[in-house]
């Protein structure tokens, strides 16, 4: 979250979804009748530190590190929430003053605080006071997260031997002091909602997120035979396939399997966020397929497909929609396995929950130029533009045109050495550069070059005036690319 994103959630003002609340130097009294009211609905946003009129007034810096501590330990004190559901609250930067900021998602469970029920509605959190609303919500809960059925015959034995250790790594990775690294094995999944109560069979157990998360194979091929992720290539042979894998492993085995595959046949653009090389390859990719196996409905037979086309990438899965629609790149509160999504997010695997489709988006346009699609319906589909323009018959896989001893596939190296005996140092340098890089932005070239912005500028007209360079995309987000035909008699 950062002060852009953070000014959007503020200017929309308080409703179903977004919840203000002052705390100059303290904890609010009310904050976890939001938080249970938010899980129990439909998640939201809370903001630390603003007036319920969105005045800015802060939180006192003396007092932040405090004040985030108190919200991570209480949302995991089941004495204060009910069932706990871990919060880890960010820092904002906000018009020279610290906000507090985090996200709540839905829950698949119903939440007390104070050993009372909050539910949500546009003007604010209520108390739900009969036992036949508690039950109705109960219900609604049970119908929509199939992640919590309990399967009292799962054992011990069924989780994968070594699995904790290595969640519990990658948590430590992320955060040192995680509340979750001390917890045995049972404590651990009590308190990552992976072990409940049924009332409806009068058993506790492990649920259908704990198996799909930590199960061995085996015990996954007996609960859900149908169960299956299908990795395919299809840039050349689009009748079968260039290359396939089949992921019917665990979803945290099956995520750094499935990455490897997309490290394999994508191709990672150079790119700079200021200073720092950003692999816009593994951020964009690895967050969609964060968000394929979380929002997948595991209890429907229909298997995942993920399939690599040249100009795009294409993923199917079996969905309960919340909404038979296209989805926009606004944040989503609609997380369909939270306990999975939480899960990842605490691994380092996703973004923080409600924010997956607006990231991808917004570095998807970086890395070909184009938008990504999202269509919410019994099948969710999501479409990822590889490139902004594949030449007819070309047979490179987008931008993972082959460069070796050509150019994108369409220079021979004859016409590439013409070229460049044409062009001083300076210009050959920048030449080089984009021709490695296709699509690469004027910031990318002059870090990585170490070039002086007016010299770069000079040395991009005189390319432009040799037209052997041009620019593609618009003025924001386009780069530039060598021409397919130069058609320049100056070199």
């Amino acid at each position: 979250m950062d002060e852009k994103e953070l000014r959007k959630i503020i200017r929309q003002g308080e409703g179903l979804t977004v919840e203000f609340k002052r705390a100059k130097t303290a904890l609010p009294d009310n904050l976890f009748e939001s938080v249970a009211a938010f899980l129990n609905r439909n998640g939201g946003h809370i903001v630390l530190g603003v007036t319920d009129d969105k005045k800015i007034e802060g939180v006192d810096p003396n007092c932040i590190e405090k004040i985030c501590k108190q919200i991570a330990n209480l949302s995991n004190n089941p004495e204060k929430l009910d069932p706990q559901n871990l919060i880890d609250p960010q820092v904002v930067d906000y018009k020279d003053k610290k906000l507090i900021y985090f996200f709540v998602p839905a829950s698949s469970q119903v939440h007390k605080t104070n050993k009372k029920v909050f539910d949500r509605s546009v003007d604010g959190d209520f108390v739900v006071k009969t036992q036949s609303a508690i039950s109705a919500m109960y219900l609604r809960k049970s119908n929509s997260y199939t992640e919590n059925t309990v399967y009292p015959g799962l054992r011990e034995i069924d989780i994968k031997r070594g699995m904790l250790k290595k969640t519990k790594d990658l948590i430590r990775s992320i955060r040192s002091n995680h509340p979750w690294l001390k917890l045995n094995k049972e404590e651990f999944f009590k308190a990552a909602g992976l072990i409940r109560y049924d009332s409806t069979i009068g058993k506790s157990g492990y649920t259908l997120a704990a198996l799909m998360l930590f199960g061995t194979d085996e015990a996954i091929s007996s609960y859900l035979p149908y169960y299956k992720i299908e990795a395919i290539v299809r840039k050349q042979d689009l009748m079968r396939y260039d290359d396939r894998l089949t992921v019917t492993c665990n979803l945290i085995d099956g995520y750094e399997l499935l990455n490897e595959f997309i490290e394999k046949h994508l191709p990672d653009k150079f790119y700079l966020d200021g200073k720092t090389r950003l692999s816009l390859r593994d951020k964009i990719f690895r967050e969609v397929i964060a968000n394929m196996l979380i929002h997948r409905e595991y209890m429907n037979p229909i298997p995942t497909t993920l399939v690599i086309y040249k100009d795009k990438l294409v993923t199917n899965n079996a969905n309960k929609p919340f909404a038979y629609e296209k989805i926009a790149s606004q944040l989503c509160s609609y997380p369909k396995n939270p306990h999975i999504a939480t899960m990842f997010a605490q691994m380092g695997f996703a973004e923080y929950l409600g924010t997956g489709i607006r990231k991808i988006s917004d570095l998807c346009e970086i890395y070909s130029g184009l938008k990504p699609k999202f269509v919410d319906n019994d099948i969710f589909i999501a479409e990822i533009p590889l490139t902004d323009h594949v030449p007819e018959g070309e047979k490179s896989g987008g931008l993972s045109g082959t460069l070796n001893g050509t150019l994108n596939g369409t220079l021979n190296g004859t016409l590439i050495k013409n070229i460049k005996e044409s062009l001083n140092a300076s210009q050959s340098k920048v030449f080089d550069f984009i021709m490695r890089n296709p699509g690469c932005m004027g910031k990318e070239i002059t870090g990585a070059l170490d070039m002086p912005r007016d010299t770069f500028n000079k040395i991009i007209r005189s390319l432009f005036e040799k037209k052997i360079i041009e620019r593609r995309g618009s003025k924001k987000t386009g780069g530039y690319w060598v021409k397919k035909e130069p058609t320049s008699t100056s070199w």
